[in-house]
């Protein structure tokens, strides 16, 4: 199981949206409309950011190219159709996140940072608790010490990098020191994928891979009545020739966990899926296709 995953160089025109972020907040002077449309979330003990809707912040234009092609990666990599409506935050000294989890929003998060790479502040990374230290008791061994960064993943924020991550891991960020520049400040836009449901791209229609997995799905339900609960999201890409035949099976997120704590359920779960995907006969279609299938187990 991989609960986070980090892309870097993600979006081409990334310097678009941080230059109309600049060009808001260089003249402290100025009295434009976008510098008053931030609010202070500050929820004791818990949140301190300044926030906005990105939607509204950036340019329409700009925003919907780049809100398009995040769409587009989440339906080609986790079958999520869409996002929710990111927030846009900047954090200057003494702001922070502290650990909470997400749900149910979707069963993934991202954090896109416009965050300059030469930092002149401390902290403003992404905190993950480690799954060993959810599971402490399982993995601890007495011969060993165990300091800090043995019980979190620590994500530093880089200029145009993509953080998507399992919501259900307790998570935050680190606070912030050192800086009050909003220029030179942690700049993130984050939020969920959302809409889970088959991506298709070829030959075969939506309709067409739903009607042939109906018989997967019927299979998997006998496996599941064998096993104790799982939770979490699968994600697997398959290659389907014209003839109708799965030539290729992948699989690209795992988060399932067994709440009774039995990882042979899981294991066991991957394997039959991945026969019961491998033996389905498609209908036959001109062109080859590839089918993005999110499964989502609760």
């Amino acid at each position: 199981m991989k609960n986070y995953f980090v892309h870097k160089n993600f979006y081409s025109e990334y310097k678009k949206l941080r230059s109309e972020f600049v060009d808001n907040f260089k003249n402290a002077k100025s009295t434009h409309q976008k510098r008053f449309v931030w609010d202070f979330w500050y929820d004791e003990n818990q949140y301190h950011l300044i926030r906005t809707p990105a939607y509204y912040y950036f340019n329409q234009l700009q925003y919907e190219k780049f809100h398009s092609y995040l769409v587009q990666w989440g339906r080609e990599n986790l079958g999520c159709h869409d996002i929710s409506p990111p927030w846009l935050s900047y954090y200057v000294d003494g702001c922070y996140q502290q650990l909470h989890s997400d749900v149910p929003h979707g069963p993934w998060a991202f954090v896109y940072s416009l965050t300059p790479n030469k930092k002149e502040f401390k902290g403003g990374e992404t905190l993950i608790l480690k799954d060993s230290t959810l599971n402490y008791w399982n993995n601890y061994k007495q011969s060993n010490n165990y300091e800090y960064d043995s019980f979190v993943d620590v994500i530093p924020s880089m200029m145009n990098q993509l953080v998507v991550f399992d919501p259900r891991f307790p998570h935050g960020v680190t606070e912030v020191k050192g800086t009050r520049d909003p220029l030179k400040s942690r700049l993130v836009m984050h939020g969920w994928f959302v809409n889970p449901r088959p991506y298709v791209v070829g030959g075969l229609s939506t309709s067409q891979v739903q009607n042939s997995v109906e018989k997967v799905f019927s299979g998997l339900n006998s496996v599941l009545e064998q096993i104790d609960l799982l939770d979490g999201a699968l994600s697997v890409r398959m290659q389907v020739a014209p003839s109708g035949e799965v030539k290729n099976y992948k699989i690209l997120t795992n988060t399932l966990l067994s709440l009774a704590q039995k990882p042979d359920d899981v294991s066991y779960v991957q394997k039959e899926l991945k026969s019961l995907f491998v033996n389905t006969k498609f209908a036959k279609a001109k062109k080859a296709s590839q089918i993005t299938m999110p499964l989502i187990f609760k």
